[in-house]
């Protein structure tokens, strides 16, 4: 792990959410499981693509610009699409590789529409929607976009969508298109990493997306269970059961406490075993 990648995430997650710059938050995800990526040169891309979208007179019209003419802008002049073909790779959750090769997944995708949008003072908010992160132009009543596609979604599509991920009987809800904090947003990013690494039973990875969450938010106890499973995963019965007994003694949740009380007692028993 590159400490000082490490130090400068966690400098950004120490401040107030209005003054996280989210992707330059990305891209440090990004630059700690790859190698020799460079942040400013992956925000002075993003400021290159802005800079283009402003300078080309066929994106504006005399009343602005229009929300259809920097979604096209994104996917139809730059190109940049859903990765259909291997949606899983860990890799279209990286900002940097996003950028380099125009595919990701629909949260990294909206990435690309934030920074851009922030970059040509344009209102664009991450929309924490079920299943599937959408973009929301101009406010609460502004235009809602599916980054992965490209396509301007209606109240109805939405309630489409939500169906295809939840099922017929799911009602679409209001809470469910409110602006996503950059905080959340990049708990969101980590979270669908850890459940790449998780199945791919890669720990090592995993444990630096659970401690890059505890440094959004030390006090979510969930993160803390799921650091000890690592642990134990890891074969360190030790740590496991300090990072449990810690849950237990500072939890306010009964279920977190149930649950890490469980795994000490389950510890306790393998310990006990004899072999």
């Amino acid at each position: 792990m590159d400490h000082d990648i490490r130090n400068r995430f966690a400098q950004l997650a120490a401040r107030p959410d209005a003054d996280i710059r989210l992707d330059e938050a990305a891209l440090l995800i990004a630059a700690e499981s790859e190698q020799d990526i460079s942040v400013e040169h992956y925000l002075s891309e993003l400021d290159n693509l802005a800079a283009r979208f402003k300078c080309d007179d066929r994106f504006h019209t005399g009343l602005g610009i229009p929300v259809s003419a920097l979604v096209n802008y994104i996917h139809d002049e730059l190109g940049f699409s859903g990765n259909i073909t291997d949606y899983f790779d860990p890799a279209n959750s990286y900002l940097s590789r996003v950028i380099d090769y125009k595919h990701g997944i629909p949260i990294t995708l909206a990435l690309v529409h934030i920074a851009i949008g922030t970059r040509l003072d344009i209102q664009v908010s991450g929309i924490s929607f079920p299943g599937h992160f959408l973009v929301q132009y101009g406010g609460n009543t502004g235009a809602i976009v599916d980054p992965f596609s490209g396509r301007q979604l209606s109240r109805t599509d939405c309630q489409n969508l939500l169906s295809q991920i939840a099922g017929p009987s799911a009602t679409l809800k209001e809470e469910y298109f409110s602006p996503a904090s950059p905080r959340d947003v990049l708990i969101r990013m980590l979270d669908n990493l850890k459940q790449i690494f998780w199945r791919q039973k890669s720990w090592d990875e995993s444990k630096a997306c659970i401690e890059r969450q505890l440094l959004l938010f030390p006090e979510r106890d969930e993160f803390n269970v799921q650091l000890g499973a690592v642990h134990e995963m890891q074969g360190n019965t030790a740590l496991a059961q300090y990072t449990y007994t810690q849950v237990l003694q500072g939890a306010s949740d009964d279920q977190l406490k149930e649950l890490a009380s469980k795994r000490l007692l389950a510890l306790v028993s393998d310990s006990k075993t004899v072999h």
